[in-house]
């Protein structure tokens, strides 16, 4: 299987240092680069091709979100994501989901409706295929289109701050059958809430929605 590293291509940059930090980013996000591997830049660079610049560019923003630091006498090195980081991360998107709810309720048309249940039928007829890479841009459409019923622009500009965690956490969640099934099933009885105009039935199904996929994804950490 092609990992994030294998995979760099600087010719389809859109600029090599945001190449260079997605690479890496990815690469630490599916463990290619684990927890307390070092980090030297001179490598990196001829691994990837490039100059050292981006690489060190790169470095300097991940080492801002915390996913790499400097240790003493050992260089830089991956800190990953911490539990601590995961719990963090899954709690302001509960927040943010389940703040627009009420929003979605009052503003989704029956046109927006239409599509997410014929989201959910294709995500249905995929369940018992191997394609999760498909599966994963579906349930991500499905997602985003729910959000964007909200009409509330600047509280979806603040769920897309964490879009990238967040599909990378599906990326390992939805990968176990077990939690594909149970996924499917929360979200239709999202939906089917949304539709009966039900807020807080809603709010709390997005709750025990976004906990069993923090729980899932825990257990793989």
């Amino acid at each position: 299987m092609s990992t994030p590293i294998a995979s760099f291509n600087p010719a389809n940059a859109r600029t090599i240092r945001q190449m260079v930090y997605e690479t890496l980013r990815e690469a630490i996000f599916e463990r290619e680069l684990k927890t307390g591997d070092r980090l030297v830049e001179k490598e990196l660079a001829e691994m990837l091709k490039v100059s050292r610049t981006p690489v060190r560019e790169a470095m300097r923003q991940l080492e801002m979100e915390g996913l790499i630091e400097h240790l003493p006498r050992k260089g830089v090195v991956v800190r990953g994501l911490t539990p601590e980081d995961v719990m963090e991360i899954y709690a302001i998107r509960e927040a943010l989901e389940v703040a627009t709810i009420p929003f979605i309720v009052q503003n989704i048309t029956a046109e927006d409706m239409q599509k997410l249940h014929q989201l959910i039928a294709k995500m249905r007829r995929m369940m018992d295929e191997q394609d999760t890479g498909e599966l994963l841009r579906i349930s991500q459409q499905y997602n985003e289109m729910l959000i964007r019923a909200s009409k509330m622009p600047r509280l979806m500009n603040l769920i897309n701050t964490y879009q990238e965690y967040l599909a990378k956490f599906r990326t390992v969640t939805m990968s176990k059958p077990p939690r594909r099934f149970d996924a499917l099933r929360e979200h239709e009885e999202i939906l089917q809430a949304i539709e009966q105009k039900d807020v807080r039935r809603a709010e709390e199904l997005v709750r025990q929605h976004l906990r069993a996929a923090r729980e899932e994804y825990l257990k793989n950490l």
